[in-house]
């Protein structure tokens, strides 16, 4: 009579256990107090609270630590090269300004900008830090692929004007003037005589020497001039002529588009025509390439042009109107849907 009720049973189970209805918890009003449970819980947060600050504050001390100690500084730059004709104390002197600032939080990129601005000769710059204080700069320049052979020509000398030699005149006189133990100087004035003037300063215009000079280099992948290396004869050799001055190591001597189209055409040649070319020379005024193959052949190209179609038209005739067997000075690709030819020693080839 007294005995606790069982529940009602929702169903009957085969295996398992008895399944019982489950009973509901009785619901309470959560209570609107500000602290739950009272002070016990303002002290709870409160620990919180200052477990965070001080986790925080530990972690701005390690930050500024590893900003200004000088464990962490730039004291090393290390210079990686594949090749040993790169001068690496020259780019050590360009990079050695980010000695000192702290290597956790400095930008690798500065000295990328910096190497790549100064040096573009490089065709990879990678920078890597090795902490706590070493930065190593691995560097990669772009191929050698031909010889350059340039030519310029030394300026003219300066004419000597008449005015020259009367302003010398006056400059002796005055000097003697003032002072008599230099009286001697006035028997200097010859000096302003024609004939050693003629001799000194070029006065005669009709004994003025043009000395031509060349200048052997080589030139990598974006038309540099490389002076560092020897002459390679299994690269192919770029005439440049009717410069004014000589060029410079790592000089732009034959820019990177015009570059890019000459070694384009080199090889479409030997895919398409089977042709091997030798020499090139470039004529960046009159905008034109002549390239020299292992026939003796010479091709005239404009490379403002697609060098694809000048090539395709002599392709189609070269053989059909048997060219392979005259004795050609050039072939002028540069004129569209037009194939113009000079024999040797023709009017055409002087």
């Amino acid at each position: 009579m007294f005995r606790k009720k069982k529940p009602k049973r929702l169903y009957y189970p085969v295996k398992s256990r008895w399944y019982t209805k489950p009973r509901r918890k009785s619901s309470v009003k959560r209570s609107n107090k500000l602290f739950k449970g009272g002070w016990s819980g303002f002290i709870l947060i409160l620990k919180k609270s200052l477990f965070l600050a001080v986790t925080a504050g530990l972690f701005v001390v390690l930050i500024l630590f590893l900003a200004f100690s000088s464990y962490f500084s730039v004291t090393n730059i290390e210079v990686v090269r594949e090749n040993f004709n790169i001068d690496s104390a020259e780019i050590e002197n360009e990079v050695n300004q980010y000695i000192g600032r702290s290597i956790v939080f400095f930008p690798r990129s500065k000295i990328y900008t910096t190497i790549s601005n100064k040096f573009p000769e490089f065709a990879s710059i990678k920078i890597r830090k090795v902490l706590p204080s070493t930065i190593k700069i691995q560097l990669e320049s772009y191929p050698i692929v031909a010889n350059l052979n340039a030519y310029y020509i030394l300026p003219k000398a300066e004419k000597a004007k008449e005015e020259d030699f009367t302003e010398l005149n006056k400059a002796i006189e005055e000097l003697s003037g003032s002072n008599p133990k230099i009286e001697s100087l006035k028997e200097l004035t010859p000096i302003a005589d024609e004939d050693v003037a003629g001799a000194v300063f070029d006065l005669n215009e009709e004994d003025e020497v043009i000395d031509l000079i060349e200048q052997k280099s080589l030139l990598n992948q974006i038309g540099q001039a490389i002076f560092d290396q020897e002459e390679n004869l299994e690269f192919i050799t770029i005439i440049v002529r009717g410069l004014s001055q000589p060029i410079e190591d790592r000089e732009q001597a034959i820019e990177k588009e015009h570059m890019n189209y000459i070694l384009e055409t080199i090889r479409y040649i030997k895919n398409t025509m089977n042709l091997e070319v030798l020499e090139i020379e470039y004529l960046p005024v009159a905008r034109e390439i002549h390239l020299k193959t292992n026939t003796n052949l010479v091709l005239w190209l404009d490379f403002v042009r697609d060098y694809k179609s000048q090539i395709d038209k002599l392709n189609t005739i070269y053989e059909n109107a048997e060219l392979d067997k005259e004795n050609l000075a050039y072939i002028d690709l540069r004129i569209k849907d037009k194939v113009i030819y000079c024999p040797q020693n023709a009017k055409c080839d002087n």
